[in-house]
């Protein structure tokens, strides 16, 4: 049974696709932070992010999960496993399997 892991943490590149979005649409970067923000909030009540993410099937040894960002075109691709949650990637949804 899957259960909130205990810290999130960005990888660089992840920080690099926000910083790109930033630069062609500060308004679709900053509701892109706020829906990852929201989860540091989330984990430390213990939510469990499994239940409420995409899971991304053929991903092997990793688990990955995939978060819509309302009308904003992206999806956010999170890596959860040993007790931490980390943004991979933020890529525009057409990039994303939806299954």
């Amino acid at each position: 049974m899957p259960r909130a892991p205990s810290t999130l943490r960005f990888l660089p590149e992840a920080r690099d696709d926000l910083a790109d979005i930033q630069g062609h649409n500060p308004d679709h970067a900053k509701r892109i932070l706020r829906k990852i923000d929201d989860w540091q909030d989330k984990i430390e009540w213990d939510r469990v992010p499994q239940d409420h993410l995409t899971y991304l099937t053929g991903t092997g040894a990793y688990n990955f999960y995939r978060e819509r960002v309302g009308n904003s075109g992206y999806r956010v691709v999170y890596e959860i496993s040993n007790d931490e949650m980390v943004v991979v990637g933020i890529l525009p949804k057409e990039t994303i399997p939806t299954t």
